[in-house]
């Protein structure tokens, strides 16, 4: 990303930066307006704030609509307009298109939020959309498998909540048989993809000096028994709750030390170490495959970290020749003397919702 401009967003009434190939850090108190930057870059590829899904709160007071453009490499370009009523309209290439899978295609993006841990500590889900997300950049056929599975379990569920109506049993025959498919497919993306990523987590693990290592394994929702065995063996219980209960979207990425859960192994702080190097193993892993550059979107970089360990952050992301952008509340210290010396880092200061260099 070479340039964003921001209308309307939040606090920030016009806001245009022309950010450097490398490292950005956004300097300012907080609430001047840092974390809605990262907003602005994340609602281009994402058509929502990554600070929920409602609209009002991220249109400025007063205002009938945000507007985000962004400039990329090789002269291509993101825009999204979001009205406080109406559509949502985003162009590529200044052409409109209605397909956010194709302005998320188009700038791979990783977010590093002070929640981070939860891709440890957190519910299955966080853990299967972070292997949805790097799958999405890296298989270009996984997104329709995907969304071929979660189309055949919609139409399951809806047979299941009408069961005993004329023609349901023969009906979820067809759609039992579809969702197995289409299931066994996710598995395989799935399980071959957890395989490529164990080297490079190894690797992010020991750049960063974490002293254990980190067991990756994939539970597919199922378990052992043929998923369409299981399926007809737990039919009574899918019927009751109008949900199927095995499949892919039970599947979790199981994160092991020493035998045991990561979970409850580790800190809050080993939890946030071990899911940042989750994240930027599948950047590394993305580049590898596809020669395509990651954005990192970081937010209060360096909270809850002392120098040792910010200095090692900063050089494995100096290493993986990624595009960050930062906030923070302090100015860059030594940690990034190397950077700023080889003229890797751009500085922004925010105050109360204007930024400048």
């Amino acid at each position: 990303m070479r340039r964003l401009e921001i209308d309307h967003l939040r606090n920030l009434t016009a806001a245009r930066l022309q950010l450097g190939p490398h490292f950005n850090c956004l300097v300012g108190p907080n609430g001047a307006g840092k974390t809605s930057v990262l907003e602005a870059a994340y609602l281009l590829t994402r058509g929502r704030s990554f600070r929920g899904h409602a609209v009002g709160p991220v249109i400025a007071d007063g205002q009938d609509g945000l507007v985000v453009r962004a400039e990329l490499d090789a002269g291509r370009s993101l825009g999204i307009a979001r009205p406080r009523r109406g559509k949502t309209v985003l162009h590529i290439d200044q052409q409109p298109t209605r397909r956010l899978s194709e302005a998320a295609a188009l700038l791979p993006l990783h977010l590093l939020l002070p929640n981070v841990s939860e891709l440890v500590f957190g519910a299955p889900g966080e853990r299967r959309r972070y292997l949805d997300g790097g799958l999405f950049h890296v298989e270009p056929a996984y997104l329709m498998a995907l969304k071929d599975f979660q189309g055949a379990n919609r139409q399951r569920n809806a047979l299941l909540r009408t069961w005993g109506s004329q023609g349901s049993e023969q009906l979820l025959d067809v759609w039992t048989e579809a969702f197995c498919l289409h299931a066994d497919r996710v598995h395989g993306f799935r399980i071959d993809y957890v395989e490529e990523l164990k080297p490079w987590v190894a690797a992010i693990l020991e750049e960063l000096e974490v002293p254990f290592e980190v067991e990756l394994g994939y539970r597919n929702g199922w378990g052992d028994e043929p998923l369409d065995k299981l399926l007809g063996d737990t039919l009574a219980k899918d019927v009751k709750s109008g949900t199927t209960n095995a499949g892919p979207h039970r599947a979790d990425l199981s994160l092991g030390i020493s035998g045991a859960s990561a979970r409850n192994k580790l800190s809050r702080g080993q939890g946030k170490l071990v899911a940042t190097a989750l994240i930027l193993a599948q950047a590394r892993h993305l580049q590898a495959q596809t020669q395509r550059r990651s954005l990192f979107l970081i937010d209060e970089l360096g909270a809850e970290m002392d120098s040792a360990h910010l200095a090692r952050l900063v050089a494995v992301l100096d290493a993986a020749t990624c595009q960050v952008i930062a906030t923070s509340t302090r100015l860059p210290g030594e940690e990034f003397e190397k950077l700023a010396s080889d003229g890797g880092l751009a500085l922004f200061h925010v105050e109360q919702g204007q930024v400048s260099s």
